[in-house]
C-alpha cells in the first residue's frame, strides 16, 4: 500500500472555506474516476495556522504503479492546475506501509 499526503497554503486574497470546498470538490470528484484510487480524504487544518498548511489530500495506493497512473491521469492534471492557482505553497510525501 502507498500512501500520499500533499498538504497547501492557501492564497490569502481568496475565501479560505471556498478554495478548501473547491479543492475537496476537485480532488474527491477523481474517486471512481481514476481507479487507481483506493481512499481519499481532503482534511482542513485546525491547529498552529501561523506554521501549518491549511489543506490536505489524504489519499492510497495499491502501488507506486497506481500512483503514478493518478499523477499522469488526464483528471488529475486538470484538477492540479486548478488547485495551483488557489495555493501559494505546496509540499507533499509518499510512503509505503
Amino acid at each position: 500500500m502507498i500512501s500520499h499526503v500533499v498538504s497547501w497554503s492557501l492564497r490569502e486574497d481568496l475565501d479560505r472555506a471556498a478554495s478548501i470546498a473547491r479543492i475537496r470538490e476537485l480532488l474527491t470528484g477523481l474517486v471512481g474516476t481514476i481507479d487507481a484510487i483506493r481512499t481519499l480524504e481532503v482534511v482542513e487544518n485546525v491547529a498552529y495556522p501561523d506554521k501549518n498548511h491549511d489543506v490536505a489530500v489524504v489519499a492510497t495506493f495499491d502501488d507506486l504503479a497506481g500512483l503514478d497512473a493518478y499523477q499522469v491521469h488526464p483528471d488529475h492534471q486538470a484538477a492540479a492546475a486548478e488547485i495551483r492557482e488557489l495555493v501559494t505553497a505546496r509540499a507533499a510525501i509518499d510512503w509505503r506501509s
